[in-house]
């Protein structure tokens, strides 16, 4: 199982349009973000990202995937809110 922080990483390249504005957004070196998303794509062996010069934009499996990494995102938002509001919840006799 690959680091599920490349698929957060995936979603922000895709959001911020590009390499360069979502490691300024993430505060990583672009290079790093590169790096992580060329492995991501390694792994699953087909391209997410069709790169040139001046965009980024989404292959066909990119935008698959991007749906089920933002819904992925979702969940996890939901499930750090569930917690949250548990801590701040009386709980217990009084």
């Amino acid at each position: 199982m690959r680091d599920l922080n490349d698929l957060y990483y995936f979603t922000k390249v895709v959001e911020h349009g590009g390499f360069s504005a979502a490691a300024r957004a993430l505060n990583i070196p672009k290079s790093r973000l590169s790096r992580r998303i060329a492995g991501l794509e390694d792994e699953l062996g087909i391209r997410l990202l069709q790169r040139s010069t001046r965009r980024v934009r989404l292959s066909l499996a990119g935008e698959r995937f991007l749906q089920h990494c933002r819904e992925m995102s979702s969940s996890a938002r939901a499930a750090l809110d569930a917690v949250q509001q548990m801590k701040s919840a009386p709980a217990g006799p009084v």
